[in-house]
């Protein structure tokens, strides 16, 4: 008989984790929830001192970005098990983060618990897991995008000129700097960055910058 999967299971609140164990707690013989985080430090903790663990299932959280700021201190650890974020982030920005941070599987909250199980089961014997839906999507964007040149921030679905304006202020230039820069207007600059906060999910020019940093689009 094979020995019931080993999983840790990552909140910043005990309510929702207490609800996924009761997702789980229907499949004993095949699951088993060895240990469970609550908040930054705690997830970063128990993916020090948790060796016997096979997969970490990350219920994304409800603050913007929190759960894959989360995912990437945890990978930072190295840790001998495999990352899960369980999530209602239904877009390829999140999918790309969490990817990027080295995620293992990215699991939609519509699947059903069987779903969950099948997929942590797949997960924790080495293959990456993403929803399949998200899948195909990326695939679609993938093949439109092949065969022309791409840019740093496509990805992120910013148009060529919107990836420039924000490398300069990634770089810590002004507004009337980056106008004389590419030969354009203040406004036109000011423009831009309205659009760049609204596609990157930011409020004003210090999230933009954050984002651009993490994303590698300041180089």
């Amino acid at each position: 008989m094979t020995d019931p999967l080993r999983v840790i299971l990552a909140n910043d609140a005990e309510l929702i984790i207490e609800g996924l164990k009761g997702v789980l707690a229907p499949y004993p013989e095949r699951v088993q929830v060895v240990a469970t985080a609550q908040g930054d430090p705690d997830i970063v903790q128990e993916a020090l001192v948790e060796t016997d663990a096979d997969v970490m299932l990350i219920d994304s959280f409800g603050r913007t970005g929190a759960g894959i700021d989360a995912v990437a201190k945890v990978l930072a650890t190295d840790p001998s098990f495999a990352v899960v974020v369980f999530t209602e982030a239904d877009d390829l920005r999140h999918l790309f983060s969490a990817l990027r941070a080295g995620v293992r599987g990215y699991l939609l909250k519509t699947i059903s618990s069987d779903e969950l199980v099948a997929s942590l089961e797949r997960i924790a014997g080495g293959e990456v897991v993403v929803d399949a839906g998200l899948a195909t999507e990326a695939a679609i964007m993938a093949a439109r995008t092949s065969s022309r040149q791409r840019w740093v921030g496509a990805h992120l679905g910013l148009s060529r000129r919107e990836a420039e304006v924000l490398r300069s202020v990634a770089h810590g230039r002004s507004v009337d700097e980056v106008a004389a820069e590419l030969g354009v207007g203040r406004e036109t600059i000011r423009t831009h960055l309205q659009q760049i906060y609204r596609k990157l999910g930011v409020n004003d020019r210090a999230g933009a910058v954050a984002k651009a940093w993490r994303e590698g689009l300041n180089e």
